[in-house]
């Protein structure tokens, strides 16, 4: 069976269309939404950022009278040069901004754009572009911590399982611009947000560490995250900052019903269930007779691929199996190559070993794990043809070496998906086909 069928690659050009973040939001920057006799003052924050920021350059024009992008420098490093010239020409700063862990540059990027929104007049309208990563873009130590202070926390709770909702519980009450004080800090007479959701429900007050919107999380719940997980003496500096927070020295973020919030209109305008939307769109458009869909699947990435696996070998001839989520990895002391599209992809192709299937394992933003690969296509011959090649799928499972798998792999056995990095993050989508 040959990979990737005709198909599957349609899957894959759906997918991607369906996440590009300047497709994404010109339907929004169009729409009567964005009244063509209004100026702005642009801010756009994250991962995708940069071509949300140039889309909407190119709509709006000399509506844009000023702004500030904060950047994923590689992608800046290559904007060219007519694109630097419009934003110069919408008086928009373009400032460099690095992820997942904060630099000085973050630091500087975050003073800019905390400068930016205070200078905002009562009758200025504020355009806000914002992505996943956005929480690092932002990162502005509150007064007595340092960056150090909260990259090292960050980091040790990351090492101990917390998620992203508890990550950016503790980071919104030791920072200045999260949980809503962005916008308690603008006095702009109306905010319009339209958002790209890299968390699984779109829940606002998490995504970016809701700058812009309310925040229901308090010092108090941020001091049980450390207890559970890492212990306050672990991070001295954070742990006094939250603990003068729950007795009431210190302000809380501005909460749900905050009158802050009446000038704020926040709309999704991307996410992994409308990715889903648009691949269970697509799948009626090539004369499938049903897609089934599953979302929010969260877990680990081999050990979703036995319950994905289940489920398609119940589907009928030529249905179709669509699957949104964010599948991880928890590589621990193992030495192997890949990232969690790449692992369900390697842990499907074991589980349909011999079956008359074919699957696509996708990450969005193009980067699965510490690879230059986006994810992977398998079929029901990949164990069998990688046997011809002495590779051994359950020993690179186990290593946790899909990448190494993959790269080894004969031609038509599998490929390893290769997009670049997309400049956009809707978490994972996988595909699965019975022939």
């Amino acid at each position: 069976m040959p990979l990737p069928s005709a198909t599957l690659r349609s899957f894959l050009a759906a997918a991607q269309q369906a996440a590009d973040p300047r497709l994404t939001l010109r339907p929004f920057l169009e729409a009567p939404a964005i009244p063509a006799s209004r100026n702005f003052a642009l801010l756009a924050i994250g991962k995708a950022s940069l071509e949300m920021a140039e889309q909407a350059v190119q709509i709006l024009g000399a509506r844009i009278r000023s702004g500030v992008v904060t950047c994923v420098p590689q992608r800046l490093d290559r904007l060219d040069p007519a694109a630097h010239a419009r934003f110069a020409d919408a008086r928009t700063t373009l400032l460099p901004a690095d992820h997942p862990l904060p630099t000085d540059r973050n630091v500087h990027a975050a003073r800019a754009v905390r400068d930016f929104v205070q200078s905002l007049a009562p009758t200025d309208h504020l355009l806000v572009l914002l992505s996943g990563g956005g929480s690092a873009h932002l990162a502005l130590p509150a007064d007595g911590l340092t960056l150090d202070a909260l990259r090292d926390c960050t980091t040790r709770l990351q090492r101990a399982g917390r998620d992203i909702r508890e990550l950016n519980c503790v980071r919104k009450h030791c920072e200045q611009l999260k949980g809503g004080r962005l916008a308690a800090h603008c006095a702009a007479q109306a905010i319009t947000v339209f958002v790209l959701s890299d968390v699984l429900g779109d829940p606002l007050d998490v995504i970016s560490s809701g700058p812009f919107a309310p925040d229901p999380t308090t010092f108090a719940q941020a001091l049980n995250i450390l207890d559970r997980s890492i212990g306050r003496a672990s991070v001295p500096s954070i742990t006094n900052r939250l603990e003068a927070g729950a007795r009431g020295v210190l302000p809380e973020t501005p909460k749900p019903g905050d009158p802050v919030f009446d000038r704020v209109h926040t709309t999704v305008i991307g996410s992994n269930d409308r990715v889903l939307d648009a691949l269970a769109a697509h799948a009626r458009s090539v004369g499938a007779p049903g897609a089934t869909v599953l979302r929010a699947i969260e877990g680990e990435a081999r050990d979703l691929a036995a319950t994905i696996a289940r489920r398609a070998r119940s589907m009928q001839p030529s249905e179709i199996l669509l699957v949104g989520g964010e599948w991880t990895v928890h590589a621990g002391e193992t030495r192997g190559t890949g990232g969690p599209s790449q692992e369900l992809a390697l842990a499907l192709a074991i589980e349909l070993a011999g079956t008359p299937f074919q699957a696509l394992v996708y990450s969005t933003d193009g980067i699965d794990g510490p690879t230059d690969a986006a994810g992977a296509m398998v079929h029901g011959q990949t164990i069998a043809q990688a046997r011809t090649q002495a590779l051994d799928a359950a020993r690179s499972l186990a290593a946790h070496d899909s990448h190494g798998f993959f790269s080894r792999l004969p031609a038509q056995a599998g490929e390893l998906i290769r997009t670049g990095p997309t400049g956009t993050n809707l978490n994972h989508v996988a595909v699965i086909l019975r022939q």
